[in-house]
């Protein structure tokens, strides 16, 4: 099983919020390497961004250095994923998500969320938690 993990279920993991214990056995199954977990590169961009924000730089960097050093496996936004994200943002999603739902695609990965418009790309999608 390959996933692939967006930026609100990292948020939800370290903030504790609803749905971290799913992230949490996820990243678990990835550590015992019963799965492989990846994150876009994007997802940098966009923790570095929140939690500079809302808790400071030092948080954010932080947050940032935890990623990079877990098992999860970056990937690079090359020109494919530049151009499938391209396609996909037609459809009126933010451009980030566009990006991680691109890199999912090119690598065969569900992408672990809570997005509802991922579910209407051409990518499998894994809630971590459910909407009210």
């Amino acid at each position: 099983m390959k996933y692939l993990l967006d930026t609100k279920a990292l948020i939800a993991f370290f903030n504790n919020e609803e749905g971290a214990e799913n992230v949490e056995k996820i990243l678990s199954e990835i550590d015992e390497n019963k799965a492989e977990g990846f994150v876009s590169a994007i997802t940098l961009t966009e923790i570095y961004y929140l939690y500079s924000r809302r808790s400071g730089k030092d948080i954010a960097k932080k947050r940032i250095e935890q990623i990079k050093l877990s098992n999860l496996k970056m990937i690079v936004i090359n020109d494919e994923i530049a151009i499938k994200a391209g396609e996909y943002k037609i459809g009126a999603i933010p451009i980030a998500d566009a990006l991680i739902a691109a890199s999912a695609y090119f690598i065969g990965a569900k992408v672990v969320t809570d997005d509802e418009h991922f579910e209407h790309l051409d990518v499998e999608v894994v809630k971590f938690r459910e909407k009210a």
